[in-house]
């Protein structure tokens, strides 16, 4: 009886382990609003689309990322930016900046078809360092039209586009009723009340090469962007 009462307590024992390990070697974030994006753009337009690293778990975690393939027309500009950096073309490859409890991970792809029509496929993967071998697939397929219809992406998220210095903000759906703008260091530059589904912020006047645009009210949303010409 003795015998059978202690396999017992150490199957459960080994179930409890198991469970633990499980749960501790499990990815700690998800993609949102999913790892893939399908939108159509029109021509000489910077458009950016947000892949965010929803974080939801208690610990820090470190999130990795590398160009898996890019194909698009050789005229179109694209770059990507993490939730640390932007920078200037897409990347090979980067580091996330630690990501805190209470903070995201962020993929942004930032791009201009220019003046030529066509679909661009760009992939990148990315995982955290301490499951690495849980890896996601990001994509965004991108189509230039080369017509003025209404960018449209598969997400309740905002649809921010940028060109000329002139970001454009829509899809609000009533959720945000202020847009802060900072610079790269993080000093507030602008601060502006929503009022409607869409606004427009000039940039001409700030130098910063790299602006942070922060949506606030009933939900949040910060993405960052290169401030063109």
């Amino acid at each position: 009886m003795l015998y059978t009462k202690h396999i017992k307590t150490s199957m459960i024992l080994i179930a409890v382990f198991i469970t633990a390990i499980n749960i501790s070697f499990g990815q700690s974030y998800y993609n949102s609003p999913n790892d893939t994006i399908t939108s159509n753009v029109t021509s000489n337009h910077v458009s950016v689309f947000n892949i965010t690293q929803v974080h939801p778990t208690t610990d820090t975690i470190h999130l990795k990322w590398y160009k898996l393939s890019v194909i698009m027309p050789a005229t179109w500009e694209a770059s990507i930016c993490d939730n640390g950096d932007c920078f200037t073309s897409l990347l090979d490859s980067g580091m996330m900046i630690p990501i805190v409890p209470g903070d995201d991970g962020l993929m942004s792809l930032h791009i201009n078809p220019k003046f030529e029509t066509g679909i661009g496929i760009i992939r990148y993967t990315i995982f955290a360092t301490n499951t690495p071998t849980h890896i996601d697939t990001l994509t965004w397929i991108i189509n230039a039209t080369g017509t003025t219809s209404t960018i449209e992406v598969n997400t309740a998220q905002p649809i921010i586009s940028n060109s000329y210095k002139n970001i454009i903000c829509k899809n609000l759906n009533g959720n945000f009723s202020t847009a802060l703008l900072y610079d790269g260091n993080g000093k507030l530059l602008l601060q502006k009340n929503i009022h409607g589904e869409e606004i427009n912020i000039s940039t001409v006047e700030y130098s910063s090469q790299i602006l942070i645009l922060q949506l606030t009210g009933k939900k949040r949303f910060t993405t960052r962007f290169l401030n063109h010409q």
